[in-house]
């Protein structure tokens, strides 16, 4: 014990000589390389700054706008321009305003004001019609700085703001008012509080008419008022936007007066933050903390270094011994253990790592029982080294082997997946390897041992460790194919018919309601046409109802290809054929669309059953939605009324139904050329 006292007392004498030493050398030098540090904080934090209060109008800029180039925003400006604005339509102006001040943060006030004054939808419905004094400044601010005004004064105990302006414009471009969202500034103004550097430093936010707040100045001033700042604003200008209407890129430094001035342009809003550090302050502050923490430093090294030389000299030998123990259990080694012969705490450590080791190794037993009697493949990611681990049972299920452990070679990202589930499979196996999301369930077609694609359902969860970090993924793939391909066919016996494989007639009806509420929102063209098959019953009677099928579903073939990617089908029962075309560009395309159809029956096919080519006729009924009916009942009546006109006058051609005018369509083959037949 004496010799460890000697040693220990000799080297904490070789170690005070040497700081003894550095505190005298270097204690003058410290208070400049604190003051040298704090400018070169400050500098940073004012670029810092600039940069944060850059993204806080950009955001708002980004709400104007999709505010103002909302379709719905658009088509109300319009109808403005022409004196036809409806209730509904300011109704859902004042409804979005509403919502965007609600979740826009430090949004208080949003409104559009016409190049009159008038306001024309608000946040508080009581403005809609009242004048606006203010509105040419709003005009003003539209057309320049990314619409954004200069700093406002508080109102009502208010804190400042600033007002982001946009030009709304009709659907034919034509200028209609501006609208504007008036943003507080309290927020913005808290990240010009500074810590760290005592009363000899302050921040500022200048906007684009030289006036500036602070985080203890309530109201804005004029820059170019303040002494302290009158020599950087007139001899650094491209630090200043306003000054020259130009800024550098980056944060421009300027010393004067024994101050060092900081200035760096905001680009959204041809806005600057500004800062200053008083040097000599900073200095003198610096030099009696260091006269102060002088002894403070001196005995907390003296102390720590002993504490070290105690520490290593006592514990370096048995921490060594733990390390090496951890590390070989680490690496596999089941059958290492930690001994220590003595009866302190190191023994009580040996004890209580050897359970511990012991209790990890059972674990380990038991997970991989359990895995190896699942008939689930069971995976896990590890997210610190980004190692892959597959349960045994993956190589029975699938034919893909991993050249080795790492992510990128794994399953999980080289397994041939469909190519209709492989975006959606990457964007989740994304989601989850990222920080986006902590759990990751989906249904994915995968190739199988086999070479065929059966649906697996992929289920993982993010674990994380101590920290909060995210460590390991670990995840279950399953074998769904039977269950779910039982499923769609469950639904497809539900949902078409068996013969045609069209929609049947209820799947049809719900389908044709959903689209007629569609179309109503999108204010589209859409038709629906009602097809008879003409003297049908001749070919079950003359050469069956084998015959007859096939009959069908040449006609169910065509209605699929005129439809295909405009539109869909159905059968609603006998030879009765019904067909849905949206999005129509003239009211002429839905009679193209029939005569194709009667054109493509009229060239036949040739039958299996019988060996003959067939000719089928058709008469077709057109009525567009809104026009000949608000519901599909009432739509299908109008089609079937009009095909009955065609039966009733030669068959094999199309008509109209009667619109709201009450004059029926007379507009059938004939009037089409012939370049409109296939």
């Amino acid at each position: 014990m004496k010799i460890r006292f000697k040693l220990a007392g000799i080297m904490l004498i070789i170690l005070i000589i040497p700081i003894i030493a550095v505190y005298a050398v270097y204690s003058s030098k410290c208070s400049k390389a604190v003051t040298d540090g704090k400018i070169s904080s400050l500098e940073i934090i004012n670029g810092d700054r600039a940069a944060y209060l850059n993204e806080f109008l950009e955001k708002y800029i980004v709400v104007q706008k999709n505010f103002v180039t909302d379709n719905e925003v658009k088509s109300f400006a319009g109808n403005i321009s022409n004196n036809m604005a409806e209730p509904d339509e300011l109704k859902y102006v004042n409804d979005l305003i509403r919502d965007t001040v609600k979740r826009t943060e430090n949004a208080k006030d949003m409104f559009i004001v016409s190049d009159k004054g008038i306001v024309l939808a608000a946040y508080d419905t009581l403005k809609v019609g009242t004048y606006d004094d203010d509105f040419k400044d709003f005009l003003t601010y539209s057309t320049a700085n990314n619409g954004i005004s200069c700093i406002y004064p508080p109102s009502a105990g208010d804190s400042c703001y600033f007002y982001i302006c946009r030009s709304v414009y009709s659907p034919n471009n034509e200028k209609v008012g501006v609208s504007v969202i008036k943003v507080s500034l309290e927020d913005a103004a808290e990240i010009l509080k500074i810590t760290g550097f005592g009363n000899f430093a302050d921040s500022l936010i200048v906007d684009n008419q030289g006036q500036y707040i602070a985080s203890n100045v309530s109201t804005p001033k004029m820059l170019s008022d303040v002494f302290e700042y009158r020599d950087f604003t007139e001899n650094v200008s491209e630090a200043i936007p306003f000054y020259s209407g130009t800024a550098s890129n980056g944060t421009v430094k300027k010393e004067s007066g024994g101050s060092f001035f900081f200035g760096t342009p905001v680009p959204n809003g041809s806005w600057s933050v500004v800062s200053r550090l008083e040097v000599n302050a900073a200095r003198s502050d610096a030099s009696s903390m260091m006269s102060g923490a002088g002894a403070v430093v001196i005995i907390s090294l003296i102390l720590a270094a002993a504490a070290m030389i105690f520490v290593c000299y006592v514990f370096t030998k048995p921490i060594k011994q733990i390390v090496n123990v951890i590390s070989k259990k680490n690496k596999g080694d089941a059958n290492v253990r930690l001994e220590f012969e003595s009866n302190d705490e190191f023994g009580q450590i040996s004890t209580e790592f050897n359970a511990m080791f012991d209790s990890i190794f059972e674990s380990e037993q038991r997970y991989r029982t359990v895995v190896s009697m699942m008939d689930n493949v069971v995976f896990e990611i590890n997210l610190k080294t980004f190692k892959v681990y597959v349960s045994d049972n993956f190589n029975k299920k699938f034919s893909y082997r991993a050249k080795d452990d790492t992510f990128n070679e794994s399953f999980l990202y080289k397994m041939k997946v469909h190519k209709d589930d492989m975006k959606r499979y990457m964007d989740d196996l994304d989601a989850i390897v990222s920080s986006q999301g902590d759990e990751w369930e989906g249904e994915y077609r995968m190739k199988n041992f086999y070479g065929d694609f059966s649906w697996i359902r992929v289920k993982g969860r993010k674990y994380f460790d101590r920290s909060g970090a995210p460590s390991k993924i670990i995840g279950l793939l399953v074998d769904i194919d039977k269950e779910k391909k039982s499923a769609i066919t469950l639904i497809q016996k539900a949902s078409f018919d068996a013969l045609t494989q069209l929609y049947n007639r209820p799947t049809f009806l719900r389908t044709l309601d959903e689209e007629m509420n569609s179309s109503y929102a999108r204010r589209s063209l859409d038709a629906l046409m009602f097809i008879d098959l003409d003297d049908f019953k001749h070919f079950n009677d003359e050469y069956g109802h084998k015959c007859g099928d096939e009959v069908l579903k040449f006609v169910a073939d065509t209605i699929k290809e005129v439809t295909y990617e405009r539109g869909f089908g159905g059968r609603l029962g006998g030879d009765e054929f019904v067909m849905c075309l949206t999005n129509l560009t003239l009211i002429g395309d839905a009679g193209k669309a029939a005569a194709e159809v009667i054109s493509i029956l009229n060239e036949g096919f040739i039958s299996e059953s019988t060996e003959l080519h067939l000719n089928i006729h058709c008469s077709i009924g057109i009525a567009f939605f809104r026009e000949n009916g608000s519901d599909s009942t009432e739509l299908l009546e109008a089609a079937d009324s009009a095909m009955y006109k065609i039966k009733k006058s030669g068959k094999s051609n199309f008509a109209y139904a009667g619109g709201e005018t009450k004059i029926d369509a007379v507009e059938t083959m004939d009037t089409f050329d012939s370049t409109f037949l296939r």
